[in-house]
């Protein structure tokens, strides 16, 4: 197997290359209100909706969830097999005042779009 001389600018590329995925991938999650009758709703885009936690507790309604993505790529060179792998996750968390008297069984969530939809019933 021939030995390759390191290249600093080669190398410099990918980190820029990989760095520049990153930040593709860093969270950016859009929150939007909304009133539907007597509900509010809160949707909350660019999250994974399985990874959701929505509590109350002392006037505040409080959304956690997680993003991220992984990717993988592979090719053959010279004889030789190279793979790469990388994965980003993100973290999301963001709280509401809501009005005296809501309690957690007045929340409900669902999916929507690629994201969260939190339903407060009578809080408008």
């Amino acid at each position: 197997m021939p030995l390759n001389r390191w290249d600093p600018t080669n190398a410099l590329a990918r980190l820029e290359q990989d760095m520049g995925s990153a930040a593709q991938h860093a969270h950016a999650a859009s929150v939007r209100t909304a009133t539907d009758g007597d509900d509010l709703v809160i949707t909350v885009e660019g999250i994974d909706p399985s990874d959701v936690d929505v509590q109350v507790s002392g006037g505040r309604l409080t959304i956690k969830g997680s993003g991220g993505s992984s990717t993988s790529e592979s090719h053959d060179a010279g004889g030789a097999h190279f793979s790469s792998s990388s994965s980003s996750s993100s973290s999301f968390s963001r709280s509401f005042s809501v009005p005296d008297g809501v309690e957690q069984s007045d929340v409900s969530t669902e999916p929507s779009g690629n994201g969260v939809k939190v339903r407060i019933r009578n809080a408008a």
